[in-house]
């Protein structure tokens, strides 16, 4: 699954200049065309400059060009969420109702007795939503270290073998069923260090696995469209973090 461009931004929005806002509306006038050119090609469509564009593109999360070229979806129409019987303010609500007070406090509680964080991501898409989460629990004062998570990674085992048990690790996964995640949950789980699971299907095998088990029940008709299904789960985040700290 992959993102829009303003499924990624919508957190970013009311945190870029004019000159980045100009840039943005650009890239989405020109967005048919934008993984098929380079970084000045691009820059030179939507009149600015190389250097501008590469930092509006990293202050998104993305390393350089070629990961924001190929990290989102520049063909998918974006009339489709306009086909679907969809509610914001209901949605919003809905969302409201899955935080409850219980789950909000052990949120609140896991992240501010925590030492250090860190967050893990398997695929793309999941990547961009630790992306956002991280940015989000920065603006409250709580800094994060992020992880692409894989049964192979030196670089993960050697991280969580200098885990503390005042540790916290926050695991993104769709659902839940990727072997690294499922091996390093039970790794930690041994060893005592808090695990959060923010995932978009709950169950009841799930929930023994982790301290704090975060799951986004969506509408199924809401939910199956790709186009909806991150930025459905932005929104969840965002309400998450804003809600809880």
């Amino acid at each position: 699954m992959l993102a829009t461009l303003e499924e990624v931004i919508g957190p970013y929005l009311n945190d870029l200049s004019d000159n980045e806002k100009q840039t943005y509306h650009a890239l989405i006038k020109h967005q048919e065309d934008i993984p098929n050119l380079s970084l000045a090609q691009m820059a030179e469509r939507i009149y600015t400059s190389k250097s501008s564009l590469l930092r509006f593109i990293q202050k998104l999360g993305f390393k350089g060009v070629s990961d924001f070229k190929y990290s989102l979806d520049w063909s998918l129409p974006y009339a489709e969420a306009g086909q679907v019987d969809f509610d914001l303010g209901e949605t919003v609500q809905g969302i409201d109702s899955m935080l409850t007070k219980g789950l909000l406090m052990d949120f609140n509680e896991l992240v501010k007795s925590s030492s250090t964080i860190y967050l893990c991501a398997s695929s793309e898409s999941q990547y961009i939503l630790m992306e956002l989460f991280s940015y989000l629990l920065l603006k409250k004062g709580y800094p994060s270290s992020r992880l692409r998570i894989s049964s192979a990674s030196e670089l993960t085992t050697a991280v969580f073998k200098r885990l503390s048990s005042q540790s916290l690790v926050v695991f993104f996964s769709a659902n839940a069923k990727s072997s690294a995640v499922r091996e390093a949950l039970c790794s930690l789980k041994k060893r005592e260090i808090s695990t959060m699971l923010i995932t978009e299907h709950s169950s009841e095998g799930l929930k023994g696995e982790v301290k704090l088990l975060l799951a986004m029940n969506f509408p199924s008709h809401l939910s199956g469209i790709s186009s909806l299904r991150l930025g459905l789960s932005s929104l969840f985040i965002n309400r998450l973090v804003e809600k809880a700290l």
